[in-house]
C-alpha cells in the first residue's frame, strides 16, 4: 500500500509539472506571437513611406546651381579595393571606398560588369548620391548602377511583414490555447490538430515569396492581394481539415 501511495503521488507531482510546463511555453508562445504580430504591423506601416521616397527616387534628377538631397548629386571618392564572388549560390559585389560622408565604405553593387572589375584601388570615382543612398558609380565615361536605392524596399517590407502574420497568429492562439488547457495537455498531450495548423501557418507565411516576386512587377498591393488569395486558400484548406472525418490529423484532436 505504501508503494502504491507513492506511485499514485509521484504521477500526480509529474502532472502537476507537465501542467506547469504547458503554461510556461504557452505564455512565452503569447508573448512570441504579440511580438511577431507587432513587427509585421509595423512593416506594413512602413510601406507607404517606402513606396513615396521610391518615386521620390524615380522623379530625382542632376543637381543644378542648388543642390539639396532630393537632386541626383556628384561626390569624388578612392577606390579602397573591390570583392567579386561569383559562384552560383553565393555571388558577391561590393566595391569599397574612401569618401566624404556621403560615400559608404562598403558599396553593393549590382555585378561585376560594366566598372566594378575594372577598378583597382587608388582609382578615382565619381558617386551619385541620392539623399542618404549612393546610388550609382562612374568612372572615365562608363557608369555602373548600384544596390543601394530604395527600389524593391516598400515590396520586400510587405512581403516580409506578410511572412509573419500567419505564424504570429498561429502562436499566439497555440499559446494560449496551451495556457487554458494546460491540464488536458499535460494529461493527452498536444493535440494532433494543433499541430497541423502549425504546418499550415508556415505554408501562410511561405506564401509570402511567390507574392513578393509577382510585387516587383505589381509593387507592395500586388503582394498583398496574392498573398491574401493564397493565404486564403490555405484557410480554406485548414478548415476542410478541421470537419470531423476529414483529414488523417482529425480523429485524434480533443478539445
Amino acid at each position: 500500500m505504501p508503494y502504491g501511495r507513492g506511485a499514485r503521488h509521484g504521477g500526480r507531482r509529474a502532472l502537476r509539472l507537465r501542467t506547469l510546463w504547458h503554461r510556461c511555453w504557452g505564455a512565452g508562445a503569447v508573448l512570441l506571437g504579440a511580438a511577431l504580430l507587432l513587427v509585421a504591423g509595423t512593416g506594413l506601416a512602413m510601406v507607404p513611406d517606402e513606396l513615396a521616397e521610391e518615386r521620390a527616387y524615380r522623379a530625382a534628377r542632376p543637381c543644378g546651381a542648388a543642390v539639396t538631397e532630393d537632386c541626383l548629386r556628384s561626390v569624388r571618392a578612392t577606390v579602397r579595393g573591390t570583392e567579386i564572388q561569383e559562384q552560383s549560390r553565393n555571388e558577391r559585389y561590393e566595391l569599397r571606398l574612401d569618401g566624404p560622408g556621403p560615400v559608404p565604405r562598403n558599396l553593393p553593387m549590382a555585378g561585376a560588369d560594366p566598372l566594378l572589375r575594372r577598378l583597382r584601388a587608388g582609382d578615382v570615382v565619381t558617386v551619385t548620391v541620392w539623399r542618404d543612398y549612393a546610388t550609382a558609380v562612374g568612372r572615365d565615361g562608363v557608369t555602373q548602377h548600384s544596390d543601394d536605392t530604395p527600389e524593391a524596399q516598400a515590396v520586400f517590407t510587405a512581403a516580409l511583414a506578410l511572412s509573419l502574420v500567419a505564424p504570429g497568429l498561429f502562436v499566439a492562439h497555440a499559446g494560449g490555447h496551451a495556457v487554458a488547457h494546460a491540464a488536458g495537455y499535460a494529461a493527452t498531450g498536444v493535440p494532433a490538430r494543433l499541430v497541423l495548423r502549425g504546418k499550415l501557418a508556415v505554408a501562410a507565411a511561405g506564401c509570402a515569396l511567390p507574392a513578393g516576386l509577382f510585387g516587383m512587377w505589381t509593387g507592395p498591393v500586388g503582394v498583398i492581394v496574392l498573398w491574401s488569395a493564397l493565404a486564403g486558400l490555405v484557410l480554406a484548406m485548414s478548415r476542410r481539415l478541421d470537419i470531423p472525418g476529414r483529414g488523417r490529423h482529425a480523429a485524434p484532436y480533443q478539445k
